[in-house]
């Protein structure tokens, strides 16, 4: 039998390791920066002759053709692009966004105006639910021909509205300090009056980027938002938080900062997951808000802190703390979040405040099991730090999960060649079955991206014989592997 190694010393051998694998030669086609050059179609086509291809997308889905349309790259090039293999006109992108949400977003008329006349569809939304003059109207785009185009198209799309209920002129009122966008979106027949599901109107959507003077406009016109104004302003907006000055004229007319949405979310709860203005966090604490106060899943304020925020702000908030060791409808605490998704000092620091390292969850996973999950290759010396911690303060870092799964299972749920490795030193059975009867094989063979870890697993005891309760083998199971299938991988050594 193996004997254990002392788990930092395991850490630090394994984790150290350098990857051998050949980098892959960079697209430069995919370097944002090479279109803000402005290349020439000349320049473009040596690049691409040189193999690098012109509608290969990285792993956020941003291709050739977005990234040159974001940069203002010459049209006569991108037109040049559209015309490469695997750039329809249609084709979906980043967030489920064709290449004329991203024309529109930045109010390039010409280049909309090229993307309807090849065929570019108006009535598509993206992931988020969005039509192409939502997402524009959204980005505050002011160039009121790019919606002429578009609603020429297709005039009803004015009326649409996303997900939330909210139409155009809703969307557009954070950066609209002139009303150009919605005296447009008025003549357009929508309604100055308008709400979206939860009945938030102009004044409402207008908070999330905190223009008071524009806020103070609205008021004039008799157009005063409702409490539900707290949250958007705790919301903000994408590159935009709100000062507390924002949150006292809210107050300053007549509205109350003590309010929830309707999933139990109070603006202590937002602001406590990624605002680092300790004024506002003082303010809303000072008007009422509870910072162990549960929403409808169960998670506080401070339970937001403690996954996503600082050590500053986690430690003020935890000055209010009605009592440690509060859990979600799941089983986490804050301690769980905290191991799950931030760093090693605040994991150290609700140790010390009392929180619990045997908490196990309502699947039955424990700390080490969120820490496993939390793993990257870009965070190993914080996971080690967070491991170390851990075990230094009781906690089994071998113990398997009350579901059966062991380190071999979990490390190949997170498709980790480095954790395996270190799964290898926990003198776990390679081939134990969980609850699901599953073996870390099975789990493999059904999720691997290649034989990688497949053919690691098996140099390292998994049987490939033993069978699932429904009678498979890990080969059965690879066969069902559509990645694996796609790319033509060989899995006989699975027989």
């Amino acid at each position: 039998m193996k004997i254990l190694k002392p788990l930092i010393i395991v850490l630090v051998l394994v984790l150290a390791l350098p990857t051998h694998a050949q980098k892959k030669k960079e697209n430069i086609l995919l370097n944002r920066d090479f279109w803000g050059t402005q290349p020439s179609i000349a320049l473009v086509k040596a690049k691409i002759k040189e193999g690098n291809n012109p509608s290969e997308a990285n792993k956020g889905n941003f291709d050739p053709v977005v990234y040159a349309i974001l940069q203002d790259a010459p049209t006569a090039t991108i037109n040049y692009l559209l015309t490469q293999k695997g750039n329809d006109v249609n084709k979906l992108t980043h967030d489920g966004r064709t290449y004329l949400f991203w024309a529109a977003y930045k109010g390039n008329s010409t280049m909309v105006e090229q993307l309807l006349r090849l065929g570019a569809k108006t009535d598509l939304t993206d992931d988020k639910g969005s039509t192409v003059i939502h997402f524009a109207a959204s980005a505050g785009q002011q160039n009121i021909e790019v919606y002429e185009l578009i609603l020429k198209e297709n005039s009803e799309l004015v009326h649409r509205t996303n997900p939330d209920g909210a139409n155009a002129l809703l969307l557009a009122a954070p950066s609209d300090p002139d009303f150009k966008l919605t005296s447009y979106f008025l003549s357009k027949g929508l309604s100055i009056k308008s709400t979206d599901n939860d009945g938030n109107g102009i004044f409402n959507y207008a908070v999330k980027k905190g223009q008071i003077d524009l806020l103070k406009m609205l008021v004039d016109k008799g157009l005063t938002g409702t409490d539900q104004a707290f949250i958007m302003a705790a919301n903000g907006a994408r590159g935009t938080t709100n000062g507390v000055e924002v949150y006292t004229f809210l107050e300053s007319v007549g509205l109350n900062p003590k309010v929830i949405d309707k999933e139990g979310v109070s603006p202590l709860h937002i602001v406590a997951a990624r605002g680092k203005d300790l004024k506002v966090i003082e303010y809303l604490m000072g008007k009422g808000l509870e910072v162990s106060t549960p929403d409808h899943k169960g998670n506080t304020a401070f339970m937001n802190a403690a996954e996503n925020n600082n050590l500053e702000l986690v430690k003020t908030l935890a000055q209010h703390l009605n009592a440690v060791n509060m859990t979600n409808k799941k089983g986490q605490s804050a301690l769980t979040l905290a191991v799950a998704g931030n760093s090693p000092e605040v994991v150290a620091y609700l140790i010390d405040k009392g929180f619990k390292t045997d908490i196990v969850d309502v699947d039955g996973n424990n700390l080490v099991a969120y820490a496993i999950g939390s793993y990257s290759a870009r965070n190993k010396a914080a996971f080690s730090k967070k491991l170390e911690i851990l075990k230094s303060n009781s906690a089994d870092v071998t113990a398997v999960q009350k579901n059966g799964n062991t380190w071999f299972h979990l490390a190949v749920e997170q498709n980790s060649l480095d954790l395996l490795k270190l799964a290898v030193d926990m003198n776990q059975d390679i081939n134990a079955k969980n609850s699901e009867g599953n073996t870390a094989l099975h789990i493999a063979a059904l999720k691997a991206k290649d034989t990688t870890i497949l053919k690691f697993l098996v140099d390292q005891g998994a049987k490939k014989n033993l069978v699932t309760d429904f009678e498979e083998t890990a080969y059965d199971l690879a066969k069902e592997n559509e990645l694996l299938s796609d790319r033509n991988i060989s899995i006989e050594f699975l027989k």
